[in-house]
């Protein structure tokens, strides 16, 4: 009967301590994960799983193991909002594989992605030609997201007779005060056209929470508060 009683404590404890780190974490949905979001998951499961069954292991120390769990889980989640560039080092960056029509090919062998798995998710979108993408980049989370070229984009601008313009595409430039050297790869960012273009919004840098450079030029900047 102890022993039963046991594991269900164990297994209680593991539910709650398991949902306050997720909480913490806050990831609301799988795809939300980025690898180190799943990483830590396994480390997790590897954790509550050998302690459950096993009649050495106190209470006391799942306790202690889920705890310094949580706490790095909360101080590595604050480490990478407030520090940007060790977020971007430790969650990844968005990949351009795809730059107003162009394939960026450098980008595809460099993070071992085959023509047929870049269509593979392309499809997955409805879209079954390269030739209907003007923009597609790689999220930290693994997905695919992409911007179809206007005349494809439904109802399809040319079946209308229409003189299409495409979106503009942006990239950001500026992330809690800091200026950022490459937020993607694959675009490279003119720092000196930041600072002019900053400058002449009667800005500083550090008094910028975020912003955003578009393709046609445009700065949009939203302040700290």
């Amino acid at each position: 009967m102890e022993v039963f009683v046991s594991i269900g404590v164990k297994l209680i404890i593991s539910f709650f301590g398991l949902w306050i780190i997720t909480f913490i974490t806050g990831r609301k949905t799988l795809s939300q994960l980025t690898p180190l979001d799943f990483l830590t998951s396994l480390v997790l499961s590897e954790i509550v799983g050998n302690t459950l069954y096993d009649d050495k292991v106190t209470i006391g120390q799942l306790l202690f193991a889920l705890a310094l769990w949580c706490a790095l889980a909360y101080f590595f989640e604050k480490a990478t909002t407030h520090f940007v560039k060790f977020g971007y080092m430790a969650e990844g960056r968005t990949v351009l594989l795809v730059d107003k029509g162009q394939v960026n090919q450098e980008m595809l062998e460099k993070y071992d992605i085959e023509f047929t798995q870049l269509l593979s998710m392309l499809r997955q979108q409805n879209i079954f030609s390269l030739r209907e993408v003007w923009y597609a980049t790689l999220e930290t989370n693994g997905s695919l997201s992409v911007m179809r070229k206007p005349e494809y984009e439904p109802p399809a601008a040319q079946d209308m007779g229409i003189d299409a313009q495409p979106d503009l595409f942006s990239i950001t430039v500026i992330d809690k005060g800091k200026l950022l050297n490459e937020s993607m790869r694959g675009k490279s960012i003119d720092i000196e056209e930041i600072k002019a273009k900053v400058r002449e919004q009667r800005y500083s840098i550090d008094e910028i929470a975020y912003a955003e450079l578009s393709e046609d030029g445009t700065l949009h900047i939203v302040p700290m508060k």
